[in-house]
């Protein structure tokens, strides 16, 4: 759940007020999807990050208004949606999870670099991935809550690096143009150290390993983009309700609001992008 000092009530006011903008921004992108309905979207990253709520508000299948946000279900299978619009667009969200990648990866790479897919939205956290049971059970745990953190966040960012290579391979090999959207969500609550975590993403080997898809395919067939957003606001909380941290201070619904902005912005580049060849 979000800290005391979050009024969701005036999120959802603010959001009410500003529905016909959100509503007007969700057209444009789904617009753009159905404009090759050949081929899908992919999203994919480590487990709890928000792959599937970003799959959803992109397929008009999460609304702010009506939906809890704060659940996390893990998914046990591929999950697939579909515009609610039109039915013939997909968007296929592998789960995440490493007990399951293995039973269902390899399938999508394949077809990943076959170039079924259009695109594709890696999505990371800054390291925060969800933590499914109380952290003193976890492997990494060794008497220290802040130690645990720490450690969580360094071996999630190892995993989001490892992912992305494993999809830059695939992309290299990919036939025609393809996209690459690297969304960190989460950015409530790494919002005080964003400079460091945004260079993050921006260079360093997460950047080598999108320049292997880059230089394989080139510019005129390859696009990347990266976006930082906060889907819900939240303190980082385990299975077990442990509040491992808490959501920035300052961090307010309109920032919020505003980083969903930039991504469909970000989304925009890219609809351009393919508008223009």
């Amino acid at each position: 759940m979000p800290d005391p000092g979050f009024s969701w009530t005036a999120a959802l006011s603010w959001l009410w007020g500003n529905r016909a903008e959100v509503a007007a921004q969700l057209r444009k992108v789904r617009g753009w999807f159905r404009s090759d309905e050949g081929r899908g979207i992919l999203v994919i990253g480590p487990g709890g990050v928000g792959k599937t709520t970003l799959a959803r508000l992109l397929a008009g299948d999460f609304d702010w208004l009506l939906d809890d946000p704060w659940v996390y279900d893990e998914s046990f299978g591929i999950d697939q949606f579909t515009l609610k619009d039109d039915p013939k667009v997909g968007i296929v969200v592998p789960p995440g999870q490493h007990v399951r990648r293995e039973a269902t990866w390899d399938a999508v790479g394949r077809n990943l670099a076959a170039g079924q897919y259009r695109g594709v939205i890696v999505v990371s956290a800054g390291g925060f991935h969800s933590v499914g049971r109380s952290y003193k059970d976890h492997a990494l745990y060794r008497g220290a809550k802040g130690a645990f953190l720490a450690a969580h966040r360094e071996s999630c960012r190892r995993d989001e690096i490892d992912i992305l290579r494993r999809v830059a391979g695939h992309l290299a090999a990919a036939p025609g143009r393809v996209w690459l959207l690297s969304a960190v969500t989460k950015e409530d609550l790494w919002w005080p150290t964003r400079r460091a975590v945004e260079s993050s993403y921006a260079g360093g080997e997460y950047a080598e390993a999108v320049a292997v898809a880059a230089a394989a395919k080139g510019p005129a067939a390859f696009r990347h983009e990266l976006a930082a957003v906060s889907l819900v606001i939240s303190n980082f909380e385990t299975g077990a309700g442990e509040v491992l941290c808490k959501n920035a201070a300052g961090y307010d619904h309109r920032r919020q609001v505003e980083s969903v902005r930039r991504l469909f912005e970000v989304v925009k580049a890219l609809i351009d992008w393919e508008a223009a060849t």
